[in-house]
């Protein structure tokens, strides 16, 4: 894939996605970000741990032995929480070739090297293909994709189930000066875009490809979408 053929939105994160993950994980982060990533973590706090870690409890009990494919992966953080909840296999897709780098480095020094797989690929690609998997994941992803574009993405997916941080459009603007204050981070990122969703926006998209059943939760200040089982 050459670099023209890629979205605004894939050429913003490809350049961007490392020092985002260093700002947003600064806890554990082996590279600074840059100044305006390191000035969101003031706002942002521990909010990226705690997405993560609400996340892996709601899917937790459904991931054993199954194939799971993280869109998004950066380098690899949530895969690995994956494999450790007892996936089978977890491959981890990222725009950011620098990413995916990192991430293959971590595999190879880790236990699971030969199951995990980790690639560079632009979703918003028309000639994108994704594997067959029994979960689809994704982390603050979706708010990238505009309304085609992520009903096109739904569209790849060969999988029954999914779980998804939600960009609810009345969740994500319910605290108002979190909200403002990232508006503010995006536009001086020169970031593309963010996109909210209604439930029932995305209900109606997710029908066309068959997923019904769909619930949303909040925990936090995050949104989750799923079709998986609940208990």
């Amino acid at each position: 894939m050459t670099p023209e053929s890629k979205s605004k939105s894939g050429e913003y994160w490809e350049q961007h996605v490392m020092s985002w993950e260093a700002s947003a994980y600064f806890k554990d982060s082996g590279k600074p970000p840059t100044f305006w990533d390191r000035m969101s973590t003031l706002f942002r706090g521990q909010g990226m741990y705690v997405r993560m870690d609400a996340a892996l409890q709601m899917v937790k009990l459904f991931v054993k032995d199954k194939v799971i494919l993280d869109i998004g992966c950066a380098s690899g953080r949530f895969a690995f929480q994956l494999m450790e909840a007892g996936a089978q296999k977890v491959i981890g897709v990222d725009v950011s070739p620098a990413a995916i780098e990192a991430a293959n480095q971590k595999r190879l020094a880790s236990p699971y090297a030969d199951r995990m797989e980790f690639k560079a690929m632009d979703l918003t690609q028309p000639d994108v293909v994704l594997p067959q998997v029994d979960l689809v994941t994704a982390l603050g992803v979706i708010e990238y994709f505009d309304a085609p574009t992520l009903s096109t993405l739904l569209g790849k997916f060969k999988t029954r189930y999914f779980f998804l941080d939600f960009p609810d459009a009345e969740g994500r603007t319910r605290n108002w000066l979190i909200w403002n204050l990232r508006q503010v981070y995006l536009q001086l990122n020169h970031c593309p875009g963010v996109y909210l969703f209604t439930q029932d926006e995305f209900r109606k998209m997710a029908s066309q490809f068959g997923y019904t059943d769909l619930w949303f939760t909040r925990y936090s200040l995050f949104d989750y979408v799923s079709n998986l089982p609940r208990s």
